[in-house]
């Protein structure tokens, strides 16, 4: 294995054919049932050949879309979707989002411990607190206001964690000839009384090869920084540039300094919407293949707000003006994406097509062949502004399936990601270290 250090990929599972709502409508694509359980199987095999060490599962419980051409994000319940991947599955971990707002501590807490036993120490958990007032509805439960909110999630989680380790590591014994199975004076029940979060039991199930699930969290607020930072492995996050990634993996080691652990323990995994062809031209005509022209004239807006200038659906077919783009200026509060708005528009493209860039996307995208995607990806992590990248893809039969076969090995051959598994277990290929219960070193 090579001695330099190494990225770490994850697939965002966020859609169920690919991170486009309208990628039901690929090429390969057989729609046949919805929602398709062995399609996602099939799909986290395939980022398993290509050595991914995870799966993000997010969660939007209830959405619903407004264009009746759109699936809806991942429905199937994320605790399901994982238990049948990692059932078919030899390596890779799966991180399923599960809000604290809306569930129980014990419930989770036994849900995961028991895929983590069941998997080998294959699971994680995005720890989120839950921030949509309809998702809250669905569930009965009135979203607490952002103090409140950051308040119960710390409790929940330090009470799960409590859960998991109130079995003793050496608890089990399956003695036949003294006819003892387990000693269950080392099986210690908890009794919390937070201000948010009451818990009095135990959780009778012994630890996986990794102790306990890992815990993820996806955000990039203070709020969220601080408490990844605290508790987390790896932290899922939406940089647009270089400096944006630098700075917030330097405040989430630094969050981990202040709550005293190292800070080589958590990872800070950026996004990455890779559209893999033939040509850039390519790219770009099949990642347009998926926006239609409303979307196409609510961006050309925003990237007029961006610039501070007007712009028409005329300009669409037209460069934006070079002494137009030179008058730009980036301040303080511009919006983060301002810079690769003007990098992609200084290269001549059409309006059209620097909206084809996705330059105001959730998350920067490469569009070409398999180089441009590989060179990204070194820049970003050798330039330390990413530990890795959750790979979300337009459509998974096609750019998922590019990936795994052309930008993998680009990636091998320079010696910057895998050739294989470093291990069993999940904190093994993260590189994070064995943890059962809360960390003790905690300030």
């Amino acid at each position: 294995m090579s001695e330099k250090k190494q990225m770490l990929l994850g697939l965002g599972f966020t859609g169920a054919y690919g991170a486009s709502a309208k990628a039901w409508k690929s090429e390969g694509v057989h729609v046949t049932t919805y929602p398709d359980i062995h399609a996602d199987i099939r799909y986290a095999q395939l980022a398993e050949k290509g050595k991914f060490q995870f799966l993000f599962v997010g969660d939007f419980p209830g959405a619903i879309p407004d264009d009746n051409r759109e699936v809806p994000s991942m429905t199937l319940e994320p605790i399901i979707t994982a238990t049948a991947i990692l059932q078919q599955t030899k390596h890779i971990g799966v991180a399923s989002t599960v809000h604290t707002q809306w569930n129980n501590p014990f419930t989770l807490a036994r849900q995961f411990k028991g895929i983590d036993l069941m998997s080998g120490g294959r699971i994680a958990w995005n720890a989120v607190t839950g921030s949509s007032p309809k998702a809250a509805e669905n569930f009965g439960v009135k979203l607490m206001d952002n103090r409140s909110r950051y308040e119960s999630h710390y409790e929940f989680v330090e009470t799960v964690q409590h859960l998991w380790a109130t079995w003793g590591k050496d608890a089990l014994k399956a003695d036949k000839e003294t006819g003892v199975f387990a000693d269950y004076s080392q099986v210690k029940p908890v009794h919390i009384s937070g201000k948010h979060i009451q818990a009095s039991g135990a959780l009778p199930i012994p630890p996986s090869p990794q102790g306990q699930p890992v815990i993820f969290h996806s955000g990039g607020s203070p709020n969220s920084i601080a408490f990844a930072g605290r508790y987390a492995s790896a932290m899922i996050g939406e940089v647009w540039t270089i400096e944006q990634g630098i700075a917030t993996r330097n405040a989430l080691r630094q969050a981990a300094i202040d709550a005293g652990r190292n800070p080589d323990e958590i990872k800070f995994i950026s996004g990455l919407m890779p559209v893999i062809a033939n040509s850039k031209r390519e790219a770009i005509d099949r990642h347009a293949s998926f926006m239609d022209e409303n979307i196409v004239r609510q961006r050309a807006y925003h990237i007029g707000m961006i610039l501070g200038i007007s712009l028409t659906p005329e300009d669409l077919e037209r460069p934006i003006a070079p002494e137009v783009l030179d008058k730009v200026k980036i301040g303080r509060y511009s919006d983060p994406r301002t810079e690769n708005v003007l990098k992609v528009a200084r290269e001549g493209w059409t309006l059209r097509d620097v909206i084809y860039h996705s330059v105001i996307d959730y998350h920067p995208a490469t569009l070409g062949d398999a180089k441009e995607t590989a060179d990204y990806l070194t820049e970003v992590f050798e330039s330390g502004a990413a530990d890795g990248f959750w790979i979300l893809p337009d459509a998974y039969e096609t750019d998922l399936k590019r990936f795994v076969e052309e930008v993998v090995p680009i990636l091998q051959e320079r010696g910057i990601f895998h050739e294989d598994y470093e291990g069993e277990t999940l904190r093994e290929n993260l590189g994070v270290p064995y943890q059962y219960g809360v960390d003790k070193r905690l300030s």
